[in-house]
């Protein structure tokens, strides 16, 4: 039924603050759940009021006024294990080389001036040494940024170095572990970054956790990999 102001306020009526607030009251009551469909005109609503739906290849998680948060990847599954060599390298094994780790990288296009925070983390393990038997050397983590389709091995932020350490059962500290016992899995640690940086329109970022294996093999997991967008 159409709304009926219960006070009307004449010329000989007193505006009152108990006289406002049961008019607001009743409207609020109306506009809330008292309009039915014969008091809504044919005309009043069309097709031009119903906002097409759009299509993005990139699906955001969240949608703020001051931009995106793009989840890339959270692994929960602590028994998933990505692996990696210090082999691939072609000589010298010790030598800063770094490769991508599965799933913890992500490319963003800015469509205006912005910042990207990145938040990043998992655990990265140096498993037992075999050919370079006790070396107990550290592998390094760091965070990568490369702009536009120019992707390099030097592209890493030097800012971000973390460590991770092998699990060689050395009784002496020589990867500066803290570990001077003979249970290398005491050598573990957890990997955890942030870090933000500003980019222009039209830049093709490109975001990638590394890894620089000194170790015959090591392994990556509980891998988590989070990305904000903030647009100017």
């Amino acid at each position: 039924m159409p709304f009926t102001v219960p006070v009307v306020f004449t010329a000989a009526t007193a505006v009152s603050a108990t006289s406002l607030q049961t008019n607001h009251t009743a409207l609020r009551k109306y506009i809330n759940h008292g309009i039915i469909k014969a008091d809504i005109l044919p005309v009043s609503v069309t097709t031009t009021d119903i906002v097409r739906g759009e299509y993005a290849n990139v699906v955001r998680d969240h949608q703020f006024t001051t931009g995106d948060i793009l989840t890339q990847f959270v692994e929960v599954d602590l028994f998933s294990q990505s692996y990696a060599t210090s082999h691939f390298k072609a000589f010298d094994l010790f030598s800063l080389k770094t490769e991508a780790v599965p799933n913890m990288s992500k490319r963003v296009i800015m469509e205006r001036d912005g910042t990207i925070f990145i938040s990043a983390g998992m655990a990265a393990i140096g498993d037992l040494n075999y050919q370079l038997l006790n070396q107990k050397k550290a592998s390094g983590v760091y965070l990568q940024i490369s702009l536009n389709d120019r992707v390099i091995a030097t592209d890493y932020i030097a800012a971000t170095y973390g460590r991770a350490y092998t699990e060689d059962n050395v009784a002496t500290d020589v990867d500066t572990s803290g570990n001077t016992t003979t249970h290398g899995i005491y050598s573990r640690r957890w990997y955890a970054q942030r870090y933000w940086r500003t980019f222009s329109k039209g830049d093709i970022v490109n975001i990638a956790l590394v890894v620089d294996p000194r170790s015959d093999k090591m392994h990556v997991t509980a891998r988590n990999l989070n990305l904000e967008v903030f647009y100017r």
